[in-house]
């Protein structure tokens, strides 16, 4: 008797730490967005059911354990007839020294088509919030601190008829989706 409760207390611990590691971050229709592990590292990725089975599209990887999105979206999208998967979230990293502390807000946002496993558009953006401490003097006696705000990439911003612009406070481009060609071109 003890025997069985000892094997089925393992089996459910056992259970219990595999439900752990992949963490679902969304779902949609047949879709579901989950992290997996990956060696060292994490991988974010999708699983599309389909009549035939399920396909994974992998989404990003990363070398280390730092991959924590935040406000995950996952949702179809309509563009010239064609339902493509549209997936964006937010991740910030701090890097902090004695002198200095970056943070890093990062929206990044992709269309893919899962019917041909293939990423159409990506972009990722960051702001970037920068504190240090200066010297004023050879000496180092008086400091004072600065802050700076940094910007990189493109804003993403998705049409509702499925057309996407990348635009900066100089610039803006249109892309429309080529059914014909399976990619995004300019208009």
């Amino acid at each position: 008797m003890k025997k069985l409760f000892v094997v089925a207390f393992l089996s459910l611990l056992a259970l219990n730490v595999h439900a752990q590691k992949n963490k679902v971050l969304g779902k949609a229709e047949n879709l579901t967005a989950e992290i997996v592990p990956n060696g060292k590292g994490k991988k974010l990725i999708v699983n599309v059911k389909g009549a035939s089975g399920t396909e994974t599209l992998d989404v990003k990887t990363v070398a280390n354990s730092d991959l924590h999105p935040k406000d995950f979206v996952i949702k179809y999208i309509n563009a010239n007839g064609v339902k493509l998967c549209y997936i964006t979230w937010k991740e910030q990293i701090t890097t902090q020294t004695k002198m200095k502390k970056e943070v890093a807000d990062i929206i990044e946002s992709q269309i893919w088509n899962p019917e041909t496993k293939t990423l159409l558009a990506g972009n990722t953006q960051k702001s970037i919030y920068i504190k240090e401490t200066k010297y004023l003097d050879k000496r180092r006696t008086a400091t004072h601190e600065v802050e700076k705000r940094k910007k990189q990439g493109f804003e993403f911003v998705l049409n509702k008829d499925g057309s996407i612009i990348l635009k900066t406070s100089k610039q803006q481009n249109h892309y429309a989706y080529n059914k014909a060609n399976n990619r995004y071109e300019p208009k």
